[in-house]
């Protein structure tokens, strides 16, 4: 068996089980909060994207093992925005709800990332699907500009969720999005901070992806695209 060939049967497993685990936290989500309840958070809505992601992946290469052929740049920019959306979860509920909770005098940890199925879509999710892509879908030619790609899902998420806040459809779900509640200054201040945020952890895959490939000569042994 091919190294090649060998990486395609992990890349597949891999996504499977993703997508596996990634059904039994919607299940809980929706168990717990109904179903538009468990969808107005980012971290619902981008756990979702990452499970339906990792799926048609899975299907693609498994199709591209038979035909003994690469997957579809489609795809390849799919997982990456996946990856994207998850690190801006795992970074949001490390760094802003965290250490609010904590400040509040909750547990904030625990509740973060012991809770239910939060060890999974808060921390397993981004790490396992950020570590697949760079090892598995990479795309090497990514630039800077494509890299945008993977901001699209949070902007589209803000989009939603600031209007449904001002008319008062949603309250948050985060603290940050509780425009009523706080100054026009600090509503436009987080919006900058979550906006560079997201921007940034776009470039991480990216580059981690480059590094990898080049360090491993990767960069002669693209397979074939379509």
């Amino acid at each position: 068996m091919t190294c090649s060939r060998r990486r395609m049967i992990v890349a597949i497993v891999v996504n499977i089980l993703v997508f596996a685990f990634e059904v039994w936290a919607m299940y809980r989500g929706i168990k717990k909060n109904g179903p538009f309840g468990n969808f107005i958070f980012y971290t619902e809505c981008s756990n979702l994207f990452a499970g339906i992601v990792c799926a048609m992946c899975a299907i693609s290469e498994v199709r591209a093992l038979r035909a003994g052929v690469g997957i579809s740049q489609a795809m390849r920019w799919l997982k990456y925005m996946a990856s994207c959306v998850l690190l801006m979860t795992l970074f949001v509920v490390t760094f802003v709800l965290v250490p609010m909770l904590v400040n509040a005098g909750y547990p904030g940890f625990s509740m973060m990332y012991l809770d239910g199925a939060k060890p999974l879509t808060h921390l397993g999710a981004p790490l396992i699907v950020t570590i697949s892509y760079v090892l598995f879908e990479a795309d090497r030619s990514m630039t800077f500009k494509q890299s945008l790609v993977g901001f699209a899902p949070t902007l589209l998420y803000a989009a939603v969720a600031y209007p449904c806040n001002i008319l008062r459809v949603w309250d948050g779900p985060y603290p940050f999005f509780q425009v009523w509640n706080m100054p026009i200054w600090q509503s436009i201040l987080w919006f900058i901070v979550l906006f560079i945020l997201a921007f940034s952890l776009c470039q991480i895959p990216r580059l981690l992806a480059r590094r990898k490939r080049s360090r491993s000569g990767d960069f002669a042994k693209e397979g074939v695209r379509s």
